[in-house]
């Protein structure tokens, strides 16, 4: 059976806004809790340390049971025991870094930009997302 493809239109702004919630998921279910994009968002500005410190303190352990405190699951979920949370990872972190990487070969001249490497694959991902750009009509 073959695998069904679809086709998202969105803006640009809804495009990296996409990139930085699957990143945090990513990160999350990896075992880095403290959800950087979401908690930015956090008022009053100071409680954004504690709201991560709390989700790493507390949160992390549930989510990462088997990780020591401040380490994660590489990028393809390397070592996780659980198969659906290792699956998850590594296709997670291709669709945030892959949307990272199509915004970076937009300036190339930004040499610093470490976007502009491919993104890293393995079987679990499933192949990585294309990104075309669309031109206004």
């Amino acid at each position: 059976m073959a695998t069904k493809k679809y086709t998202i239109t969105c803006t640009e702004e809804q495009l990296r806004l996409i990139a930085n919630a699957v990143e945090d998921y990513s990160l999350f279910i990896a075992g880095d809790c403290r959800m950087f994009h979401a908690t930015s968002l956090v008022k009053p500005s100071e409680a954004v340390c504690e709201v991560r410190n709390i989700l790493d303190r507390m949160v992390k352990p549930l989510i990462t049971p088997d990780l020591h405190f401040g380490s994660t699951y590489d990028w393809a979920g390397c070592h996780c025991p659980d198969e659906a949370q290792r699956k998850a990872i590594a296709m997670s972190y291709g669709i945030y870094r892959q949307i990272l990487h199509h915004f970076a070969l937009q300036h190339p001249e930004n040499t610093w930009n470490t976007y502009l490497s491919p993104t890293l694959t393995c079987p679990e991902q499933g192949g990585l997302i294309q990104i075309e750009e669309r031109k206004e009509e």
